[in-house]
């Protein structure tokens, strides 16, 4: 009776998974349709408008998480205040490793392939050119939020074995930072470089069982990456 407990939980946590996975590739659906029925083309509106929208449908999705586990929220949000010192030394050391082999695997694959750097940065990088305001919040805060509970809590709790929740937790986390923006089968080799910090993250989760801890350390990573591509296209702008 208690083997067939353990599936039928482990079933809900699958179910749930992939109702959230869902929820998040197709989020944008919550605009999409309403413009679609009311005849507004979104192609016709402004850049700004387009990231404000592709927010307030991420916010949706953010809102329906916390509701969802709302209850773990509260009890880890007290465990890592309680906690703060030890679980920042364990982020900050996986986030560290996981930095070095990102760049030592971004240096490789540009030095010795055709492909000098991944689609995705250079579509963000856009974003930040064309909403560099809206685009730094979504990067920095909604973007971290929803990874580390879709791709860390979410997906993690399904399985038992901890080495394979962080391999099957880090391969996801890169292959969707790839997958959409694939030009050449070159690409697929950027999934090493996202998948390394994927692990860091599933790693630090995995020690402190508090996804507090690496959605600390997501939060810093995105928001000094963001920061840091904001001001040096400022820069460019004043020196050229």
């Amino acid at each position: 009776m208690i083997k067939g407990d353990n599936m039928l939980e482990r079933l809900k946590k699958i179910i749930l998974f992939i109702g959230l996975f869902l929820m998040f590739l197709y989020k944008d659906l919550i605009y999409l349709i309403p413009m679609n029925l009311l005849n507004i083309e979104y192609d016709s509106l402004s850049y700004n408008m387009q990231t404000l929208l592709s927010i307030l449908a991420s916010f949706v999705l953010v809102i329906i998480i916390v509701i969802i586990y709302q209850k773990y929220l509260k009890e880890k949000l007290i465990d890592y205040k309680n906690n703060f010192s030890k679980y920042f030394d364990i982020g900050i050391t996986w986030w560290f490793i996981g930095i070095i082999v990102m760049a030592v695997s971004n240096f490789s694959i540009a030095y010795f392939t055709p492909v000098h750097e991944a689609n995705n940065e250079a579509l963000v990088k856009e974003m930040l050119k064309q909403a560099p305001i809206l685009s730094f919040i979504s990067a920095s805060f909604i973007a971290p939020f929803l990874e580390e509970m879709l791709f860390r809590k979410s997906l993690g709790d399904i399985f038992k074995n901890k080495k394979v929740m962080i391999f099957i937790c880090g391969f996801i986390f890169g292959l969707l930072h790839v997958i959409f923006s694939i030009k050449t089968p070159w690409d697929l080799l950027y999934i090493i470089p996202y998948g390394a910090l994927g692990v860091g993250f599933a790693i630090t989760l995995s020690k402190t069982d508090n996804v507090f801890v690496p959605m600390t350390f997501h939060i810093i990573h995105n928001s000094a990456l963001t920061l840091l591509s904001i001001v040096l296209t400022y820069l460019t702008k004043v020196i050229s």
